[in-house]
């Protein structure tokens, strides 16, 4: 499977039979060149501006962004309901944990989770290949909380993700804290993932237009 990191919380994945996914497209207002990727399913964790802006993907995807088990494109894509916010979803609202299966692999986007997951939703990510987590607090869990759930789920990787840098400039933190807390390695922007591969436990990926 092939990830690359489009900025904030947009994701592409492809897997070996040619589905391409993508995660959470933003709008213009983020900072970052929209995401034009081609995508056959697209992933919305919740309807806010940063995370639905499927009309600047090509072609024309499926687009899951609702709880339960979805069958697409050859994978297995299940959603786990959570909140935006520490209160319920009553500042924020609901937010969708996707967890998609290919290639002998797991990949868990968290959205915008804004909250330590209950028991229940620890089931649904725990052991996980891949976890992208936001890291950024304010809108999200803080890049302390980030690591709590890191360290319970036990990713192979945690990817960071919805943080700011030179090009979003949202109020929200930088990747600096997470690297110091969890010795994240900076990669490529593109990166191959293959089952068994050894991969580092924490990474920053690069944004490479």
């Amino acid at each position: 499977m092939k990830l690359k990191w489009y900025g904030h919380s947009c994701f592409g994945l492809t897997f070996a039979n040619g589905t391409a996914v993508v995660t959470d497209p933003f709008d213009e207002t983020v900072g970052y060149p929209l995401c034009a990727a081609r995508a056959d399913i697209a992933l919305l964790s919740h309807d806010h501006f940063d995370h639905n802006h499927v009309q600047s993907l090509a072609g024309n995807p499926q687009v899951i962004r609702t709880p339960g088990v979805h069958e697409a494109g050859g994978l297995r894509i299940t959603g786990t309901p959570t909140f935006h916010d520490p209160e319920g979803g009553k500042l924020r609202g609901p937010n969708v944990i996707f967890s998609i299966e290919g290639d002998g692999l797991r990949i868990v986007h968290m959205g915008d989770i804004g909250h330590i997951p209950t028991d229940g939703q620890y089931a649904a990510i725990e052991g996980a290949d891949v976890m992208l987590i936001p890291i950024g607090g304010t809108y999200t869990v803080t890049t302390p909380q980030a690591v709590e759930i890191i360290r319970r789920a036990k990713p192979r990787m945690a990817v960071a993700m919805h943080f700011s840098n030179d090009l979003c400039k949202m109020p929200i933190a930088d990747a600096s804290e997470f690297i110091r807390l969890t010795g994240a390695v900076e990669m490529p922007g593109e990166i191959e993932i293959a089952p068994g591969a050894d991969l580092p436990a924490a990474i920053v990926m690069r944004y490479e237009a």
